[in-house]
């Protein structure tokens, strides 16, 4: 089954409770300047097996177009490559991914440094797959 290249509300990570479980018991993976926290849970019907939201700290970076730029740019890479990591999960069938993405550089980065990162923690992710 393939999946199309968008980012559904249904995809989207919003739930204060599995977000705060996600840091609270969560995983995480770093590669510069991106930092990947990341929970397995097993599979709920209402959500999709692949949850995802993005953060930039206002601490690091300053002015908000800066930080919604770079927050676009994630959200496109993630786009673009999640397709293995999510045809992963909906063969298995058994596992829902929560992942969290936060930028940790005080510097604005390139869509091309960042969709590096990006693949390089999705693989990692797709490695990581509970058996």
């Amino acid at each position: 089954m393939s999946v199309k290249l968008s980012l559904n509300k249904s995809e989207r990570l919003k739930s204060k409770k599995l977000i705060d479980a996600l840091f609270a018991s969560g995983q995480s993976s770093f590669v510069h300047p991106l930092k990947v926290y990341y929970s397995w849970q097993p599979l709920t019907p209402e959500y999709s097996p692949l949850l995802f939201s993005v953060s930039v700290p206002k601490k690091k970076i300053k002015l908000a177009a800066h930080r919604n730029k770079i927050k676009r740019r994630i959200r496109e890479a993630y786009r673009q490559n999640k397709v293995p990591l999510h045809n992963k999960l909906t063969e298995d069938g058994r596992y829902q991914l929560a992942l969290m993405f936060v930028h940790l550089s005080d510097k604005q980065t390139t869509y091309h440094k960042l969709e590096k990162v990006v693949v390089k923690l999705l693989r990692r992710l797709e490695d990581e797959i509970p058996d």
